[in-house]
């Protein structure tokens, strides 16, 4: 997620613009058109109006400039989606496969800019001033070139994103049903879909002068079929991890997060229920749709090994799906887990109701992966 806005407000102070600054007119006001906005977030509006009008002269330029570099753009080699639900090491493994030098990947600034491109001389600038070391929920260092996943950068191209929904929570059904059903859109909507996301990562592909794209989106995981559409040859490698810890997290960083990029007040029981709803919805339509995908493409990696013995994963990575000679790359890897080796984990206090209501409604998933309350859940 576009980190340079995922800022505790206790910490850090951060101007009143949206992460749809980096769209469109025409697409702002698309995405706006779906919701509802509250008097106390018109200054916002405002100035988030006044960066688009300052960036559209550089969108006509970003036109010009990679119109036919996008034409002759091909994946000459089969790109990677990184699924897994939200906090399940989607970011972590994201991180890690990008150390390879012939990754390409959708950059932090992209993820904000992704219509600034060619101009990303003046408005790396902007990003920078309020970019935080590291994510507030993990710890995770932050880069304004680091690799980032796609979906808001995909809202800022696209009304039918999913991450439009950070903008206004109490439509977040509609959106999902949209984004990855592509429920009630018309046949020009579906073509401009692809279309746009079809562009963002072929300019993702150009910007980062990648070989491979590694692209790790969340919401992906409920549309594979869209994914294969596009891409019939494209690797899938799927993260799971303890649906409590899951869920726990994912409370923890939207509680964070929502009030940076919400333009409705939305409670924080409103997100519990959200997450309650969509966490089954994702996984359900991953399960539906992994038969899709020719088994050789598909490889499932369970969190806990991964971060027991990355390096092994890795390899099974390189040579199960990627079917390459990791030792050719195996030094990047191997300052790259030296660097992280003293990252520590967060732990919860939780209420045992809190506990008793999470396994209800994740017990299938528990029982389908063999999780039981993990070790760092403190139950009070």
């Amino acid at each position: 997620m576009p980190s340079c806005f995922m800022i505790s407000m206790n910490k850090f102070k951060l101007p009143p613009i949206s992460t749809l600054s980096g769209s469109t007119i025409i697409n702002f006001f698309r995405v706006l058109a779906q919701g509802h906005i509250d008097p106390g977030y018109y200054f916002k509006i405002v100035l988030t109006i006044f960066v688009i009008l300052i960036a559209t002269p550089f969108h006509w330029w970003e036109s010009f400039v990679f119109r036919r570099k996008i034409k002759k753009t091909k994946f000459t080699t089969p790109p990677v989606f990184i699924l897994g639900h939200w906090r399940s090491g989607t970011t972590l493994l994201h991180n890690t496969l990008c150390i390879d030098p012939s990754a390409g990947y959708v950059t932090t600034y992209q993820s904000v800019f992704p219509n600034n491109l060619a101009s990303k001389w003046l408005f790396k600038t902007f990003m920078k001033i309020n970019m935080p070391e590291k994510r507030p929920t993990d710890n995770i260092r932050l880069d304004i070139d680091a690799p980032q996943e796609d979906e808001f950068a995909f809202s800022n191209m696209q009304p039918n994103a999913y991450y439009n929904f950070f903008y206004f929570p109490d439509r977040y059904r509609t959106f999902y049903d949209r984004a990855v059903h592509h429920k009630n859109l018309s046949g020009e909507e579906i073509k401009r879909w692809f279309k746009s996301y079809d562009v963002l990562l072929k300019k993702a592909l150009l910007n980062s002068n990648g070989r491979r794209l590694i692209i790790k989106n969340p919401v992906n995981t409920a549309r594979i079929k869209h994914m294969l559409k596009m891409y019939p040859d494209a690797k899938f490698v799927y993260i799971y991890r303890n649906p409590v810890t899951v869920i726990l997290s994912t409370r923890r960083f939207f509680k964070e997060l929502f009030p940076t990029l919400i333009l409705r007040k939305t409670e924080n029981s409103s997100i519990d229920t959200m997450i309650y709803d969509i966490y089954p919805r994702l996984l359900d339509d991953y399960l539906e749709q992994k038969a899709l995908i020719p088994k050789e493409n598909l490889l499932e990696i369970r969190y806990e090994d991964f971060e027991q013995n990355p390096s092994l994963i890795i390899k099974r990575i390189y040579s199960e799906l990627l079917q390459e000679d990791f030792t050719e790359v195996e030094e990047y890897y191997k300052a790259y887990f030296e660097s992280i080796n003293g990252y520590v984990k967060n732990k919860y206090e939780v209420e045992k109701a809190t506990i008793d209501e999470i396994k209800n409604r994740t017990a299938r998933f528990m029982a389908l992966y063999g999780y039981d309350i993990p070790e760092e859940i403190i139950i009070k």
